[in-house]
């Protein structure tokens, strides 16, 4: 099992996210207890012809930058489940992004707004603060600024002071009669 034929040797990386997917199934580690490998790509049932069959299934779209992810999270390693993403996608390929209320508004909000820290610290001060999902995610953030509604408002009709007119002389003393 651990001799590298010249695939292996040429695609280094390829074969480690081969071997690595199979070992986190295989070590029954605890985020993949319910997960599998499709006998077509298993290390231990297909040996070397395991990772030759994922080579032909996945290798067109392979690059170093990508992860491999399943697309439905509860289901198999296989051809049909599996693509190569970003680590920003895979991120929000969660439990928690996909199956909660709060997950589904944080990704619809980096959606639209873009992935930066900003959107997300704007997101959770805007949670706390009780706005609705709704809310969050389409109230633009130049809207939700408490200011801006004074700074957009039309100024009042001041009325000047009695003391600034004394200063400058605009009031005359009341005469006494």
């Amino acid at each position: 099992m651990r001799q590298y034929t010249a695939m292996r040797k040429a695609n280094r990386n390829f074969w480690g996210r081969w071997y690595q997917m199979n070992m986190r199934c295989i070590n029954n580690e605890p985020a993949y207890e319910d997960v599998s490998v499709c006998a077509e790509w298993h290390i231990e049932l297909s040996g070397e012809q395991g990772f030759l069959n994922f080579a032909e299934d996945m290798m067109e779209d392979f690059d170093e930058d990508l992860t491999l992810d399943r697309i439905d999270p509860r289901g198999q390693y296989d051809a049909h489940n599996c693509r190569w993403v970003s680590r920003t996608v895979q991120n929000r390929n969660t439990r928690f992004h996909k199956h909660t209320e709060r997950g589904q508004a944080l990704t619809k909000m980096y959606e639209k707004w873009g992935h930066n820290k900003a959107v997300k610290q704007r997101f959770w001060s805007r949670h706390k603060r009780g706005w609705s999902f709704d809310d969050i995610v389409n109230v633009p953030p130049d809207q939700s600024n408490r200011y801006s509604k004074i700074r957009h408002q039309k100024p009042k009709k001041s009325t000047k002071s009695k003391y600034f007119g004394k200063i400058l002389g605009w009031f005359k003393p009341k005469s006494s009669v």
